[in-house]
């Protein structure tokens, strides 16, 4: 596409975004002064794409500062669970999920010793039902521990969404210039090469923004769950306890010393027979020469 095709299209665009103002066109078109038109005569396929990438920027900093921002908060919640009978927990888990529009994104059950199962579900519910699911899950058993985790991406989640926007309206202006196809064939190769660019860095913002949109909309809550049937809650210590521990744990340390004493010893019974049995033949014939010398 020779020059002036480039600067007849440059001219027309800005005339059509003068004449529909309500498109907000008109001001990026408007933007581009006489050092850019002298821009499109040296490189018109490069600078009449940049011009448009460079305006629809600007729109999108207007899109961003206009209207209310809904907040976008990804919850995650980690909870572990004591039960004394996890058959029964596993059988009303499942409906508490139901009743919250939830849904378990992953169990695992494991038996242990006596017998004894413990197991890790992971849930996802709405955001708006995540306290009353959280208040039914304690409900079941005694909450050991648990950590919730709140992660502000109101601002990333924004940004993505304005560039897809700002990107959808390069694309389709590259599309309107392909339409035409009266320029030369390396000038329109160029273009689809950039529209095609420009359609994959949609693709892949449009999926990110699907991730963001699904961890802020269902919140997260993995549950720790172990059955243990005679499982006494843990009390303050008291005086006594406290006592009654301090005793406790200078017994054992003595055991434990005297056990190590023990092993000691017993693994040094092998060295000393080997050390017998080498040093002895060699002290008795050291004194057998030694009385030989003095008889001599």
């Amino acid at each position: 596409m020779n020059r002036t095709l480039w600067i007849g299209i440059a001219t027309a665009l800005l005339a059509a975004g003068c004449g529909m103002p309500e498109s907000g066109y008109s001001g990026k078109m408007a933007s581009i002064d006489t050092a850019e038109a002298a821009a499109y005569e040296s490189e018109p396929a490069d600078a009449l794409m940049s011009a448009l990438a460079e305006a629809d920027g600007a729109d999108g900093g207007a899109d961003r500062a206009n209207g209310p921002t809904k907040r976008r908060i990804i919850y995650q919640t980690r909870l572990s669970l004591v039960v004394q009978d996890y058959k029964v927990f596993e059988a009303k888990l499942p409906q508490l999920v139901r009743d919250h529009d939830g849904f378990v994104s992953n169990a695992e059950t494991n038996r242990r010793y006596r017998d004894e199962q413990s197991g890790t579900w992971v849930i996802r519910v709405p955001v708006d039902r995540y306290d009353g699911f959280l208040a039914g899950v304690m409900g079941l058993g005694f909450a050991e521990s648990r950590k919730e985790d709140a992660q502000d991406v109101t601002e990333e989640y924004v940004d993505v969404e304005s560039r897809i926007k700002n990107s959808q309206r390069l694309e389709q202006r590259m599309v309107d210039l392909l339409e035409e196809r009266s320029g030369k064939l390396s000038d329109v190769l160029e273009i689809e090469r950039e529209l095609a660019r420009v359609r994959e860095e949609i693709e892949r913002m449009q999926g990110r923004l699907r991730v963001l949109a699904d961890r802020t909309t269902l919140a997260t809550v993995t549950i720790q769950c172990r059955e243990e049937r005679k499982y006494t809650p843990p009390a303050a210590p008291t005086f006594t306890s406290r006592i009654g521990q301090s005793w406790s744990h200078s017994l054992a340390s003595l055991r434990l010393t005297a056990e190590n004493a023990v092993v000691l010893a017993v693994g040094a019974v092998p060295w000393l027979v080997v050390g017998g049995v080498v040093l002895l033949p060699t002290v008795w014939w050291w004194r057998r020469r030694r009385r030989r010398r003095r008889q001599g």
